[in-house]
């Protein structure tokens, strides 16, 4: 419950802009326990489709800036689901500031 976006920005490897996003657009991949293949294909997914959004924003002239190096971002576990089955594993943040105006507290 609350706003997400500054456990989003510690999730990201402490990258503080992000709880100024307007908005995030999370991709999450497959359980922990899943086999190397699977886990493969439902990254490459996430990514894809994350570029996919990406591009669409820009396109519509929004702010839009990708969002990697998630650590740790149980995304079902910090909402209550069984731990180890929803990690966040690619990011879009929308509404973002130009880099040279990021907060970096």
């Amino acid at each position: 419950a609350g706003e997400a976006r500054p456990t989003l920005a510690a999730w990201a490897a402490g990258q503080a802009w992000l709880a100024d996003a307007g908005a995030v657009l999370l991709a999450h991949g497959c359980p922990a326990d899943a086999d190397a293949p699977h886990i493969r294909r439902t990254h490459l997914r996430a990514g894809f489709a994350v570029h996919l959004a990406h591009l669409t924003a820009r396109r519509h002239g929004l702010a839009a800036r990708p969002v990697g190096s998630w650590q740790q971002a149980d995304l079902g576990a910090a909402l209550g689901a069984a731990p180890g089955r929803d990690w966040i594993v690619h990011g879009l943040a929308l509404g973002t500031r130009h880099a040279d105006e990021e907060n970096t507290t």
